[in-house]
């Protein structure tokens, strides 16, 4: 008797000690891995972790679209006892694809880099090592230039890349087939909707704030289309400067990052700051 309590209380410590894991449930494969193609390279979130870190140096811009707005301060003085209603907002809030990015491919054509790819693949790939959520994007080589995107699918819902992540830390299990109005697919959804309205609420309607860039938005096809009006700056970094010893080429990435608004100060007579 006495033993069986005692193996109960090793057992009881034992478990207690062990760490839980996340139950993450979105970790299924986008595409069916076949067994006649050929690994080339295996990597894992530990030698993620393991990739020396790289120190890019910004070089310029490369093009500067659309248009920015000013952020409405008065978000800003929103609390518990002075609630504001965020607004559905039912227009576009555009996320496309380096493809259907007439700009960016003007850049490829220019060749003003070795590797081209948008902020939200950038921050996913950089993240790669803490996430707990699968993610799928796309890696694709023409000559020497590379280029990377979400992929496109036909269901968005396939890849996470299209959503807002909700309950990333927590312990108890989110089954995926859910279809309830708390399950994980309508809460992303709803999360990402959220964002959406936000961004475009959140900007000041006066248009003697707003700043016309350089080049018009790539993404509008009307001027009266109901979208959210932001910028684009397609920043170019170098990565890794020329080695002839190690025969190693200068590489440069351009990306393409969102700039939502300005901060109602200027910086010159004709230029707000960004946020």
């Amino acid at each position: 008797m006495k033993s069986t309590k005692k193996a109960q209380r090793l057992q009881a410590y034992w478990q207690s000690t062990q760490v839980k894991p996340l139950r993450c449930n979105l970790r299924d494969n986008s595409i069916d891995v076949k067994p006649e193609w050929a690994l080339l390279e295996e990597i894992t979130k530990q030698s993620i972790d393991r990739l020396p870190n790289l120190r890019p140096v910004f070089v310029r811009n490369a093009a500067v679209c659309g248009e920015l707005s000013a952020y409405d301060e008065t978000w800003d003085r929103v609390s518990a006892k002075k609630p504001k209603a965020v607004k559905p907002f039912n227009g576009v809030t555009f996320e496309e694809a380096i493809w259907d990015d007439s700009t960016m491919i003007e850049l490829m054509q220019e060749g003003v880099a070795d590797i081209y790819t948008t902020d939200v693949i950038v921050a996913a790939i950089m993240c790669a090592a803490k996430s707990n959520y699968s993610w799928d994007i796309e890696i694709k080589k023409f000559g020497s230039q590379i280029f990377i995107d979400k992929r496109q699918d036909d269901n968005i819902e396939n890849n996470i890349l299209n959503y807002q992540t909700v309950g990333e830390t927590a312990l108890e299990h989110q089954p995926n087939d859910d279809k309830t109005i708390n399950g994980i697919k309508a809460l992303m959804r709803e999360a990402k909707g959220i964002s959406e309205s936000f961004l475009h609420h959140s900007l000041n309607p006066d248009p003697t704030l707003q700043q016309q860039l350089d080049q018009e938005n790539p993404f509008i096809e009307d001027e009266n289309q109901l979208c959210t009006r932001i910028g684009y700056y397609y920043k170019v970094w170098k990565i890794q400067e020329a080695d002839e010893k190690t025969g190693k080429k200068e590489m440069k990435v351009c990306i393409r990052c969102q700039v939502h608004c300005h901060n109602n100060v200027k910086k010159t007579e004709d230029e707000f700051e960004t946020m």
